[in-house]
C-alpha cells in the first residue's frame, strides 16, 4: 500500500523582531494517512496545519523527520518530483491559457503527447462539471468554476497525494457546499489520497475519513469525526469542536462532583482520582418529560432558561445551572412551549457523559 507516512517531522521558525512574540515551532508529528483516505488537518489560523502541508509537499525544508510514500523516502526529493498535486485557496490558473491548456499543463511537463493530454483534460473537465468550457479563459469563469479547473488540473496527472490548503474559503457559502459535494464525489470515484487543510469544522466533518486537530504547532488528536466530537482528549479539542459545556470538578471515591455540587454521579473504576472536566454535548441535554423520566442510567439537573435562538430546525437554548451556563439543542416542537426565565429540568444519560482527566 502507498500510504503517506509522516515520521516525526518538525519545523522551527526563527524569533521575530518583536521579541514579545515567541518563535513558532511545529512539534514532531507522526502520522500515517492510508492510501485512498481523505484526511483533514483542522485547527485555527496559525496552528501549524499549513506548515505541515508545505513540509509534506516539499515546499519547506524540515528540521527533522521524514516523509515516505510506500517504500519511497521523499524527504530530500524536490517538490516537482514527488508526484503530489496541490490546490490552494486561490486557483492560480495561467490567465493567458485556455481552460483546457491549464488543465493539461502538468501533462505537458511530463512530455505527454498533445493529443493524449488534451483528451485527458477534456475527460477531467467533464468529471468536474465543466464539459464544453475548455476553450474559455480563466477570467471568463466564476470563482467556483476556477476552483473546479484547479481541481481538474490537480487530478488529471494522477497524483500520489492531493494536497489542499483551504481551497474553498474564498467562496460564498452556497458555492462552498457545492464544491464540497463535488470533491467528496470525485475523491471517492478516483480513490485519491487527500491531505486537506481547513479551519472549518463543518467542512472537515463532511469530507473526512479521519481528522487531525491541531493547536499551537501540536497535533492534539486524530480520529473519525464522531469519535473526536464525542470523546475529545482535552478541553482545547472540545472547545475547537464547538463543545462549550465544560464543567470543572473532581473525581474521588468513585464519584464525580462538580465544583458547584450540581453534578454528582458514579464513575467507572478506570477514571483516576483527581481534578476532572465534565463534557456535556448540547444535544445530550434534553428537557425532562413524561416520556423521558429519570432512570438509573441518567442524571437530572434543574436550571433557568436564559436565552433561546432558532437554528436550522431546532433551538439553541442557554440554561443556567448553578454557576454554569449550558448550551442545549432542543427540538422545535419542545421549545415552542418554553420562554426565557422559565425553570427547566434537564436530563442527560450517563452514556452521553464524557470525562477528561486534567
Amino acid at each position: 500500500m502507498s500510504d503517506l507516512r509522516i515520521i516525526n517531522i518538525e519545523k522551527q521558525y526563527p524569533q521575530t523582531q518583536q521579541k514579545s512574540e515567541p518563535a513558532f515551532s511545529l512539534q514532531p508529528v507522526r502520522l500515517t494517512i492510508k492510501q485512498g483516505e481523505f484526511f483533514s488537518l483542522l485547527g485555527p489560523s496559525g496552528c501549524g496545519k499549513t506548515t505541515l502541508l508545505k513540509l509534506v509537499a516539499g515546499l519547506l525544508p524540515a528540521d527533522n523527520g521524514e516523509i515516505w510514500v510506500g517504500d519511497d523516502n521523499l524527504t530530500a526529493v524536490a517538490p516537482e518530483d514527488r508526484r503530489f498535486a496541490m490546490v490552494f485557496q486561490q486557483s492560480l490558473l495561467f490567465p493567458h491559457m485556455t481552460v483546457e491548456d491549464n488543465v493539461a499543463f502538468g501533462l505537458k511537463m511530463q512530455k505527454i503527447s498533445k493529443k493524449q493530454r488534451l483528451a485527458d483534460a477534456h475527460g477531467m473537465l467533464e468529471h468536474v462539471g465543466l464539459g464544453g468550457y475548455g476553450s474559455r479563459f480563466p477570467d471568463e469563469l466564476s470563482g467556483g468554476q476556477q476552483q473546479r479547473v484547479a481541481l481538474a488540473r490537480a487530478l488529471v496527472a494522477n497524483p500520489r497525494v492531493l494536497l489542499m490548503d483551504e481551497p474553498f474559503s474564498a467562496l460564498d457559502p452556497s458555492l462552498r457546499e457545492e464544491m464540497r459535494e463535488l470533491l467528496s464525489r470525485i475523491q471517492k470515484e478516483f480513490r485519491v489520497t487527500v491531505l486537506f487543510v481547513t479551519h472549518d469544522r463543518e467542512e472537515a466533518f463532511y469530507l473526512s475519513d479521519r481528522i487531525g486537530v491541531m493547536s499551537e504547532g501540536t497535533l492534539l488528536q486524530v480520529g473519525k469525526a464522531k469519535k473526536l466530537y464525542e470523546q475529545p482528549v482535552s478541553a482545547k479539542v472540545a472547545l475547537f469542536l464547538g463543545l462549550k459545556n465544560i464543567i470543572k470538578g473532581t473525581v474521588a471515591d468513585g464519584r464525580f462532583s462538580s465544583s458547584d455540587q450540581n453534578f454528582e454521579f458514579l464513575v467507572e473504576d478506570t477514571i483516576q482520582t483527581g481534578p476532572c472536566l465534565l463534557i456535556l454535548r448540547p444535544e445530550a441535554l434534553q428537557p425532562v418529560t413524561k416520556a423521558a423520566a429519570l432512570h438509573p442510567d441518567s442524571i437530572q439537573v434543574s436550571g433557568v432558561i436564559q436565552q433561546m435562538r432558532f437554528n436550522h430546525g431546532f433551538y439553541s437554548v442557554k440554561v443556567k445551572v448553578g454557576s454554569n451556563k449550558l448550551d442545549c439543542s432542543i427540538a422545535s416542537q419542545q421549545a415552542e412551549e418554553m420562554v426565557p426565565g422559565q425553570k427547566i429540568d434537564l436530563l442527560v444519560k450517563l452514556k452521553d457523559i464524557w470525562l477528561i482527566v486534567e
